[in-house]
């Protein structure tokens, strides 16, 4: 293995793991000699790609890595890379699929693939371009749901619960329960809260950080998304998601 292989590991190990470490750690759990680690953070720091914490004389990524991953991420357009799962999603699904980003407090459609033979005559609320409400598309709850807790308090105090249909959720103290739910289980549903006869599932699209940034949603007529199609509809979703979080730079696990 040469010295850039090495420097790969080293560069990785500290990627993975949320806290400063040592040469020894690095050492034991890379089998690297320990002279071989100092001289690969020695370069490494010299070029900014490592910071030296001078304490504890232990390592963590530099900022040169940040400048590296805004280069890249700003080398592509998101909806580019996604689209080819939601294509693939609305054809295993046969129902209209859409991204939707988290702004600033607001939930945006910015891509939707609708199913060449379109069962679903009714016209959808889904439109690129348009804000989802928070308290009743699945596509917001979910983002909402996964905000610290107190974004989510700010947004539903200082935001209108409009009611769209019977089943809305308007009061804001259901709503946070109903928002607690849908973070513990991972995904949300919209049972005609947003529009009568139409049914909703959304899951989460997370970043290197951990930060839900963006939702996939299948979105269709209530009778096709209902019964044993709801758990199979939403291993596709989750599947996707964990997809398109991985492009991202998303792990599920971490070294503690």
């Amino acid at each position: 293995m040469n010295s850039i292989e090495k420097s790969i590991q080293i560069l990785n190990y500290l990627s993975n793991t949320k806290r400063n470490v040592g040469i020894t750690e690095l050492s034991s759990k890379l089998s690297f000699p320990k002279s071989t680690v100092h001289r690969i953070l020695k370069s490494l720091l010299s070029y900014s790609l490592v910071i030296q914490e001078k304490e504890t004389s232990k390592y963590k990524l530099g900022l040169k890595i940040l400048e590296y991953s805004n280069s890249f991420y700003n080398s592509f357009d998101f909806r580019q890379i996604a689209k080819p799962i939601l294509k693939k999603i609305c054809t295993e699904t046969g129902l209209t699929t859409f991204l939707t980003a988290w702004y600033n407090g607001h939930n945006i459609c910015i891509d939707s693939v609708t199913p060449s033979q379109k069962l679903d005559t009714h016209h959808l609320f889904v439109e690129i371009g348009k804000e989802m409400p928070f308290h009743s598309a699945a596509s917001a709850k979910i983002l909402l749901a996964c905000q610290p807790s107190e974004e989510i308090k700010r947004i539903i105090n200082e935001k209108t619960l409009l009611k769209y249909t019977p089943r809305t959720i308007v009061n804001p103290k259901k709503l946070e329960k109903h928002l607690s739910k849908i973070r513990e289980s991972g995904f949300s549903i919209c049972d005609e809260e947003l529009e009568e006869g139409i049914k909703a599932i959304s899951v989460p699209v997370k970043n290197i950080n951990k930060e839900a940034i963006a939702s996939i949603t299948i979105t269709g007529l209530s009778k096709r998304i209902s019964g044993s199609n709801i758990k199979k509809f939403i291993k596709i979703l989750v599947d996707s998601a964990q997809e398109l979080s991985g492009m991202l730079g998303f792990k599920e696990k971490n070294i503690s």
